[in-house]
């Protein structure tokens, strides 16, 4: 399920209503975040402390920006303009967020990191099938299974 920018083929894991990507092709946090929207998605969001944990497993010791930041020592908010709502800590002084298996920490926007793009999950109408299933079916990590699906 991970990708890089240079190849045309994007696979996406589904967890719950998302689509995840995560790309590592190392980048700045503005750069990261255009090229998510370059194929409708974004920066993801952290929308509660199951997905932070599912997050977290998946992009195992890897620092990836995800959509938050904030100006100077105002309050963090996600790329969409709402603010963190304190449901986890968020480590360092800089100005854009990333996770890795210490969860969620800060740095200058400007550093390279890896990045995890999202989008909502579209669903699937009947007739529209997949062309080929075994790119959407994963199997890391594998206790996810359950509750992992393909985004299309």
């Amino acid at each position: 399920f991970f990708f890089q920018q240079k190849n045309a083929r994007l696979n996406a894991l589904g967890y719950r209503l998302k689509c995840f990507y995560f790309v590592e092709d190392e980048a700045d946090w503005n750069t990261s975040q255009s090229f998510c929207l370059s194929f409708g998605a974004h920066l993801t969001t952290i929308d509660s402390p199951e997905e932070l944990d599912f997050l977290l497993r998946c992009g195992r010791s890897i620092h990836f920006w995800v959509g938050l930041r904030r100006e100077g020592s105002a309050p963090w908010k996600w790329f969409n303009g709402t603010f963190l709502n304190s449901s986890f800590p968020i480590r360092g002084d800089g100005q854009c967020a990333y996770i890795n298996l210490n969860g969620v920490s800060s740095d200058w926007c400007s550093q390279k990191k890896y990045s995890v793009c999202s989008h909502p999950k579209k669903h699937q109408q009947r007739g529209s099938g997949v062309k080929n299933p075994s790119e959407f079916h994963l199997n890391y990590p594998p206790r996810q299974s359950r509750r992992t699906t393909s985004c299309y």
